[in-house]
């Protein structure tokens, strides 16, 4: 029979191989998927899905597919990567043809993109795709290097190339029985079914001359992967050969891009083709402090604790920060600060992107591609868990469903108020007076009647007389205070930048009240506030109010947030009430977050973290009455 075997002639794909391998598979497109089931008995399904699983498809937002046949591979990483868009390249426009009027189940149709072009001049710009993979295709290649060459250039660093082809079989009693069905039947096969036996006689023939496993690996490294891994699949007649493209700034595999700029949607570039509808996403990590609170600032719903000086405030105990930008055009379109903080368990810990991500509204469509950018730093810095409750109102339906999509689920522990109470602050003096009641109007001038004034903080030992009178509004008012050290450090960080306000109402030289008010953009946010009992009588927070107000709105604020409502208007019951009555009365108006999300990487270990902690986090809600003010609410 092998003799039998031997005495076809070999086939000649003459000087010009890309043309003789285009012309082939234009014939057999019609046919190829049937005949790839028949010759493999299904495990060309497997052997892809194996594939799928290396190239880390919970990870991945954008791959490219090179010669992607009729779509099969990139269809299998869209359905394990829903999030991602795919790329799928072939210079076969047959094979493009059958792939884009497939329809697979659970991948929506704009998903996945085809593009005829070559394996070796992908029209694909530098550094730009999470992810590489091909079935079947290197050995139809003119140059083997110069793809893999390629591969390695549109790569991000940390990306994964996945190389899954045909190579002859080691095995010294396996090796004569598929020579037997490879180059004896295939070819019968394929003359049979697809009318192309000359193509399927190809085949065996191609990967007779094509480099063996570990050479082709060598080639691989050749092209900048150094730790390339293979494995043999279907009996050793497939060989999977993965790498992960090196951190150029460390010299090392990461799994996480940490230093370049790259798109995570299409950037294509203009000389190779391929254009997309309102151009790329590029993401900036890392970012240094003036860059991120400028690009931060330039977002029309920016947040205080996403800004450069919180996160390095929390750092001090323990919570390390990771700040990723997004942008599109040159222009900053989202941004989020995660702090990651170490648990008990080693190697675990927990994330929490305090009031963010922050999206702007004008790119609502980057929603998916941020969240998931979220998700997959809680996963490469193993964090049971990562929380995020950005200041997206709860009646954001569409965004709420794509939180749900990507994984994020509500939060048993809320950190944050998820309603609050935001005063608009444009307009003159009168305009803004006239948003308020008329007894707030009233006390208000009263206060400055009777001697109330109110200035800025100027140094370190108002501090110290802030703290006194926030004790005695928390032993009054049973809320807990934290250490003076961390309101001190907390201080010590964000004032000097401006990010923070001391507030101070006194008369004749006596503190009465104060308030720590924070701003960044357009926005401020009444943080922590304290009033003496005299501060009470004379309504000196009520002339402190007022006052900042006006400064937010006189320094570009549009919006100053009172932080902290109940979820419900009118509710008796809610031990918040007094706290929307005082806010109400300045003309704020009630607004309802989405709240607090998870996104859990372990299971187990959120399941113990939220049974062995929640004294924990109820002590932090009862913070929450420290950043409110809510001690200061006396009405009447």
């Amino acid at each position: 029979m092998t003799g039998w075997i031997r005495r076809r002639p070999p086939v000649s794909v003459g000087n010009d191989k890309a043309a003789y391998v285009e012309a082939m598979f234009d014939a057999i497109a019609r046919r190829y998927d049937l005949m790839n089931r028949l010759m493999t008995g299904g495990l060309d399904v497997a052997s892809r899905s194996v594939t799928v699983d290396t190239a880390y498809p919970e990870l991945v937002q954008t791959a490219v597919d090179i010669g992607c046949g009729t779509g099969d591979l990139a269809f299998a990483l869209a359905k394990r990567a829903p999030r991602a868009r795919i790329l799928g390249i072939d210079f076969s426009a047959r094979m493009l043809e059958h792939a884009a009027i497939k329809r697979v189940s659970g991948v929506p149709s704009d998903q996945v993109r085809f593009l005829r072009g070559d394996g070796m001049r992908l029209p694909v710009a530098d550094d730009s795709t999470d992810a590489v993979v091909s079935a079947w295709v290197l050995r139809n290649v003119a140059d083997v290097s110069q793809v893999f060459s390629e591969a390695f250039r549109i790569l991000r660093p940390g990306g994964r190339v996945a190389f899954l082809e045909l190579t002859p079989v080691r095995s010294t009693w396996f090796r004569p029985l598929f020579r037997l069905y490879f180059h004896g039947v295939v070819p019968i096969l394929g003359r049979w079914l697809s009318g192309q036996g000359q193509a399927y006689q190809y085949l065996p023939e191609s990967v007779d001359r094509f480099p063996d496993a570990e050479t082709l690996g060598e080639i691989l490294r050749e092209a900048g992967f150094p730790d390339v891994s293979v494995r043999r699949l279907a009996f050793g007649t497939l060989a999977l050969h993965t790498a992960t493209k090196p951190d150029r700034s460390v010299g090392k595999s990461s799994h996480l891009d940490a230093q370049v700029s790259r798109p995570v949607i299409w950037n294509v570039t203009p000389d190779r083709g391929l254009g997309v509808e309102g151009g790329p996403l590029t993401l900036r990590w890392p970012v240094d402090g003036a860059s991120w609170n400028s690009s931060v600032a330039q977002l029309d719903s920016p947040h205080a604790l996403q800004s450069w000086e919180w996160g390095e405030f929390r750092r001090q105990a323990g919570w390390v920060p990771t700040r990723v930008l997004f942008e599109r055009g040159g222009r900053p379109v989202a941004a989020f600060s995660l702090l990651r903080r170490a648990t008990p368990v080693p190697g675990w810990g927990v994330g929490y992107v305090p009031k963010g991500p922050i999206v702007d509204s004008r790119a609502d469509d980057v929603w998916p591609e941020v969240l998931a950018h979220v998700a997959r730093i809680a996963k490469d810095t193993r964090c049971i868990f990562v929380k995020i409750d950005p200041d997206i109102e709860a009646r954001r339906s569409d965004i709420r469903r794509t939180m749900r999509e990507v994984g994020f689920k509500p939060s048993r522990q809320q950190v944050q108020y998820s309603s609050t109470m935001i005063v608009d602050t444009d307009g003159s003096d009168d305009v803004l007076l006239s948003r308020m009641k008329a007894t707030w109007r009233r006390y208000i001038r009263k206060a400055e009647r009777d001697g109330v004034t109110v200035r800025l903080s100027a140094g370190t030992s108002d501090v110290t007389r802030f703290m006194d009178i926030y004790r005695e509004t928390a032993k009054r008012d049973g809320f807990i205070v934290r250490p003076d050290t961390y309101y001190a450090k907390g201080l010590g960080f964000l004032q000097p930048s401006g990010r923070a306000s001391l507030w101070l109402a006194e008369r004749d030289g006596e503190l009465l009240a104060g308030a720590v008010v924070l701003s960044h953009g357009s926005r401020a946010w009444y943080l922590w506030g304290a009033t003496s009992q005299l501060g009470l009588e004379t309504h000196a927070m009520y002339r402190l109010q007022w006052e900042a107000i006006r400064s937010a709105r006189d320094s570009g604020c549009t919006a100053y947030d009172m932080w902290g409502a109940p979820d419900i208007m009118g509710d008796e019951t809610d031990p918040l009430k007094g706290v929307a009555y005082f806010k109400a009365g300045f003309g704020a108006r009630h607004v309802n977050w989405v709240g607090a999300l998870d996104y859990v990487v372990n299971p187990a270990l959120n399941s113990l973290w939220l049974e062995a902690v929640p004294r924990a986090f109820s002590v932090l809600r009862k913070f929450r009455g420290e950043r409110t003010g809510r001690a200061v609410v006396v009405p009447g």
